[in-house]
């Protein structure tokens, strides 16, 4: 399910995700030496090898999923919901939406592009989702972080995406926090503000370090929980945090080594294509 978080504070946005991705199995169940009575003569029949309606068992996949991703160096992509689509994941499909999408200069534009791209996706998986599907079913969610200007000033905002039969999108552009997938712990934690002011969260005297570390906080308070909950976890794994400002562009504040190795190498393909290496322009 996973656990993304958006935290807009006056100095700029954090973005946090969990790593940890699940799936489920189904179960089959055959009766073996089993009986059942009759109610009335109270005779015995035997009721061996009847099959009985498969059995959903969720479990945990991977501890390494990558749900928060860079867009075009000024936006925060956060992801939970469907992990495969067309057999593909959703990295997969959100390197190929960054790479391959050239359209989308601001926020509007990039949700746009982004929700066009999986809808084809998942025409393609559930072809006649839009007919058969319920009105409430939203396989895909997306968290959007960047800036826009109000007023000429630079604002703070967050877009939730649900894409699905319905598709919904919301805007937050207030200081405070947004969070996505399974937010049940975190829900509990904001009405024991609710209940009590001097325990609510103050978002707006938030530094940005405050900021990183209380979205640490909230992902790995949720993952924690469910390591002692009698339930299979949904959040997990390392956790990837990103900052954004009206002064710089996307920053990584921890990333899994992985990914910040193949980034490393894209960066550097990227340098070689233009001619730039090493600090100077190469003559070609």
């Amino acid at each position: 399910m996973s656990l993304v978080v958006s935290l807009r504070i006056p100095d700029g946005i954090v973005v946090a995700a969990d790593s940890l991705a699940t799936s489920q199995t189904m179960l089959e169940l055959v009766t073996e030496g089993a009986h059942v009575e009759c109610p009335h003569c109270h005779k015995k029949i035997g009721a061996e090898g009847i099959r009985l309606p498969p059995l959903p068992i969720p479990f945990s996949a991977s501890s390494y999923t990558q749900k928060l991703f860079p867009v075009r160096k000024k936006f925060a992509l956060s992801t939970f919901g469907l992990g495969v689509i067309n057999k593909r994941t959703t990295y997969y499909h959100l390197h190929r939406f960054e790479r391959f999408n050239s359209d989308g200069s601001d926020l509007k534009e990039t949700i746009d592009s982004l929700i066009a791209y999986f809808e084809e996706q998942l025409l393609e998986q559930f072809p006649r989702y839009r007919e058969e599907a319920p009105e409430e079913w939203h396989p895909l969610g997306f968290h959007i972080d960047g800036f826009e200007n109000i007023e000429e000033e630079p604002t703070a905002v967050t877009y939730e995406v649900y894409i699905g039969r319905k598709n919904t999108v919301r805007r937050r552009d207030q200081i405070g926090c947004t969070v996505g997938g399974d937010i049940k712990v975190i829900q509990k934690l904001w009405e024991i503000g609710k209940e009590e002011e001097r325990l609510s969260f103050k978002y707006h005297l938030f530094s940005l370090q405050d900021a990183i570390d209380f979205c640490e906080f909230l992902v790995s308070t949720a993952s924690v929980f469910q390591r002692f909950a009698n339930e299979v976890p949904t959040i997990g794994g390392e956790i990837d945090i990103a900052l954004l400002t009206p002064f710089h562009a996307f920053q990584w504040i921890r990333r899994k080594e992985l990914m910040k190795r193949l980034a490393e190498s894209d960066e550097g393909k990227e340098k070689k294509d233009s001619g730039v290496y090493g600090g100077e322009t190469q003559s070609r």
